[in-house]
């Protein structure tokens, strides 16, 4: 194999990252055709196909994925450590920080803000990812600590800090009034349009299980990549979602959804804080830990 030509590396991670190759060359600053060449010459080094190419944009072939696991870890690394080096000029501590969508409520939000208001000098670097990415990102070290719901489950030596508690509910809108005073088994609630996350999410294998453990095979009529998609469409009347109860308490409050009861108990789950054990956390790290797990701090 000839030297690695690292900028064609850089266009695969872009273009695998966002799935089109438009929206790679605006972030690369390049030229659609230049993104296009720099994937080909790629492909021909490698001599596989990296990309399925359709009107829509392209994913990745096996292949592809294979090397993107591997790629994303390091450009994520390397752009983290030219980041660092630019702090170093300013005396600047950078902490990465990973959170699950799950997590990423309104009381982390508040104490990510309070530690930030005594510690204006510290860089937060925050990137929303899925709990299978989060822990992968911080067993390659791109990032230094995750927050992320339970059930989770990691073969690595990480560091468990239990942050809050994570209650699930059902949640619907206008289009489902009819529902506001009745109270649904699992089975019945089956049988409604029902909107959850895509299979390999740690909420839907949450929610898969409990069905499962009630003898029922969830049947999701949309299955989204994010849980913030859900709400939208709850609201729109698309369907009935399950999302964490903190999340979803503004439109509560607000009357926009109304929570649909449920026969059957859904378990709690927790909200968690994981770092590697590898890695020695400063002090500014661990001052962040004590924010986000002060239990008077919300």
């Amino acid at each position: 194999m000839s030297d690695v030509n690292f900028e064609h590396y850089k266009a695969f991670y872009y273009v695998a990252k966002y799935q089109n190759i438009t929206s790679a060359a605006h972030s690369l600053y390049l030229s659609q055709p230049s993104v296009s060449r720099a994937i080909a010459n790629l492909e021909e080094e490698l001599n596989c196909k990296l990309f399925i190419r359709s009107q829509k944009g392209v994913t990745l072939t096996p292949a592809g994925e294979r090397l993107y696991k591997h790629v994303s870890i390091a450009c994520k690394h390397l752009f983290s450590a030219a980041q660092e080096v630019s702090l170093m000029r300013e005396n600047a501590e950078i902490i990465r920080l990973a959170i699950s969508d799950a997590a990423f409520d309104k009381s982390i939000v508040c104490k990510i803000s309070a530690f930030h208001k005594l510690n204006p000098e510290v860089h937060l670097k925050i990137e929303n990812m899925s709990t299978p990415e989060t822990i992968e990102a911080l067993h390659a070290n791109t990032v230094d600590m995750a927050i992320v719901t339970t059930p989770c489950i990691f073969t690595y030596d990480l560091a468990i800090t239990e942050l809050d508690v994570l209650n699930d509910i059902a949640v619907a809108g206008e289009a489902f009034s009819e529902l506001k005073d009745k109270e649904l088994t699992l089975a019945k609630l089956n049988k409604y349009t029902l909107i959850t996350l895509e299979e390999g999410r740690t909420t839907r294998a949450f929610l898969d299980r409990i069905f499962k453990n009630y003898g029922l095979v969830m049947s999701p009529d949309i299955e989204l990549a994010s849980i913030s998609q859900v709400l939208p469409l709850v609201r729109s009347g698309l369907g009935i979602g399950f999302v964490p109860e903190r999340i979803a308490e503004n439109d509560l409050n607000e009357g926009k959804i109304f929570e649909v009861k449920i026969k059957e108990k859904i378990p709690l789950r927790n909200t968690c804080l994981l770092t590697n054990e590898e890695y020695e956390l400063t002090d500014v790290m661990k001052s962040l830990i004590g924010q986000l797990a002060d239990k008077n701090d919300e």
